[in-house]
């Protein structure tokens, strides 16, 4: 599935009735939702472009499934997405901290051979609150 959102003001909304739209009431929609928002909302304050694609697709990882929620932008900001330290009266820099959380820490940045940036993320296909350890 893949969706390209071009309205900055709308674009986190906009990515979380997609998703909802996708997946109907899954159980790892809550948590895709939370992800994908933040993504978009980075890309767009820092992506630099008019524009931003979500895509969302199920993937295999060592042997474990997964939902892989990824947010591609052009690419023209000469920044890599980290988790900051903000201040306390700061209202902005926790959201990476909230997709490394969601993830456990399964979630990454490249470009592509175009000069995209991707940001994905990983997350259990059946949600982290579904998940069971083995």
């Amino acid at each position: 599935m893949l969706r390209e959102l071009d309205h900055e003001a709308l674009v986190p909304g906009l990515a979380r009735r997609e998703l909802r739209v996708w997946m109907g009431d899954h159980p790892a929609l809550g948590e895709l939702e939370a992800v994908a928002s933040e993504l978009v909302a980075n890309a767009v304050v820092h992506g630099g472009g008019a524009w931003v694609r979500l895509s969302l697709r199920p993937e295999v990882e060592g042997g474990r499934r997964y939902w892989r929620v990824a947010v591609v932008d052009p690419g023209r900001s000469g920044s890599v997405p980290m988790p900051r330290m903000p201040a306390l009266s700061e209202e902005s820099g926790r959201g990476l901290w909230v997709v490394d959380a969601l993830t456990n820490g399964c979630w990454g940045t490249e470009l592509t051979m175009v000069g995209e940036r991707v940001v994905w993320a990983l997350l259990p296909l059946t949600g982290r609150s579904e998940e069971r350890v083995t």
